[in-house]
């Protein structure tokens, strides 16, 4: 039995204070409400609580509330998560708003540009 896991073979999931340490979470953040919001590791395989993948757990929550028709294959190595979790978790945590950084529009093209009238 892996040292994550209590008698009975139940995994030890990481409480919330250390998931918010461990994320670097600034209290009051938008961020520190996703994480509150998704700690229900019932939706979670049991081995998850302890394997090596980076994503975080409440992350993985978040991820299958909203990706219902998504498989989630206990046995693959990437548990069915898209590894593009793992930018969108360091943006979150360099914005911890979580508000989307505004679009700086294209300038336009100058008359007389190839393939511009």
């Amino acid at each position: 039995m892996s040292q994550s896991e209590i008698s009975g073979g139940t995994p030890a999931w990481p409480s919330l204070e250390q998931q918010l340490v461990e994320s670097r979470v600034v209290h009051g953040s938008a961020l520190e409400q996703l994480v509150k919001d998704n700690q229900d590791f019932s939706m979670l395989w049991p081995r998850e609580a302890n394997d090596q993948l980076r994503i975080p757990l409440w992350l993985r929550v978040y991820w299958r509330k909203n990706h219902p028709e998504n498989t989630f294959p206990e046995h693959s190595a990437s548990l069915g998560y898209p590894m593009a979790l793992l930018d969108l978790y360091e943006w979150m945590v360099a914005h911890q708003d979580l508000k989307r950084v505004e679009q700086v529009p294209p300038k336009p093209a100058a008359p007389g540009t190839p393939g511009k009238p």
